[in-house]
């Protein structure tokens, strides 16, 4: 008959797989939320740039939304910036009545760094005033 170990010969070794999982995790989860703050970063600029684009006197403000997906494009891969769809509209500033560019961008990002998919939405809405000559 065979006696059982009783001391704790090889623990270290566990312990340290087991935490050593649990980190790694945790390390992929943070550098999933600084890939996802950088993607809205850029779409948020490329947004802001493109309503400013579109609220030139000579450019139509629809033209803002494939500015905005060009932008986009030059900043993240090109799998994230398909991605991410981006409109112009003209519109009304609700409280001044002035003419404005606005410029929406949506889309979803893909998961890099975990083994599952979240749904990572970014939605972001900018404004300009449209600019006159007078």
């Amino acid at each position: 008959m065979r006696r059982v170990p009783r001391d704790d010969t090889g623990a270290a070794v566990v312990d340290f797989v087991l935490m050593s999982v649990l980190l790694i995790m945790l390390l992929f989860g943070v550098l999933q939320v600084a890939v996802y703050f950088y993607a809205r970063n850029v779409v948020a600029a490329s947004a802001a740039d493109a309503a400013r684009y579109a609220a030139a006197e000579t450019v139509d403000p629809r033209a803002g939304g494939p500015r905005a997906e060009q932008l986009i494009g030059h900043g993240l891969s090109a799998v994230g910036a398909a991605a991410i769809r981006c409109r112009g509209t003209p519109a009304r500033d609700p409280v001044s009545g002035l003419e404005t560019s606005n410029v929406q961008c949506r889309g979803r990002i893909h998961a890099l760094f975990l083994p599952f998919d979240l749904p990572l939405t970014i939605d972001v809405h900018a404004s300009a005033l449209k600019e006159r000559v007078p």
